[in-house]
This record gives structure tokens, sequence and C-alpha cells, in this order.
């Protein structure tokens, strides 16, 4: 597999990663939110849940797509 195609996910969704724990780490720190409300959960388990699509769905295209084109594909 060529590194041009996983560099760009390694960098867009580690770097993505770790700047949203930083966010998610500030927020329970100063009270935004609470682990306790039914509320804050399920927002936290959405964004876990939507990172975790997302980086499949780019993984898909990524990967698997190339080699569904047929003769003309690359």
């Amino acid at each position: 597999m060529n590194m041009l195609r996983i560099w760009p996910i390694v960098c867009e969704f580690g770097i993505g990663a770790v700047l949203c724990l930083v966010g998610i780490w500030c927020g329970l720190r100063g009270k935004y939110l609470d682990l306790k409300v039914p509320e804050d959960r399920r927002l936290l388990a959405m964004l876990v849940a939507g990172y975790v699509f997302l980086l499949a769905v780019v993984c898909v295209f990524t990967f698997l797509a190339p080699g569904w084109g047929g003769e003309g594909a690359l």
C-alpha cells in the first residue's frame, strides 16, 4: 500500500482525535460536561460513534474502493 494514501488519514484522524480529547477533557474539567447527566453521556457517545463512522468511511474509500472500478481504475 502506498504510504501517500495512509499518512493523510493518520494525520487527520490522529490529530483530530487528540484535539477532540483535549476539548472533552476541558469540558469535563470545567464542569461543562457531566457524565452523570444522560444527555451529556449521549453526546459523548455520539461524538465517538461519529468519529469511528467517518474513519470507517474514509478507510473504505481509501483502501477498498480503488479496486472496484474494473479495468479503468488506477
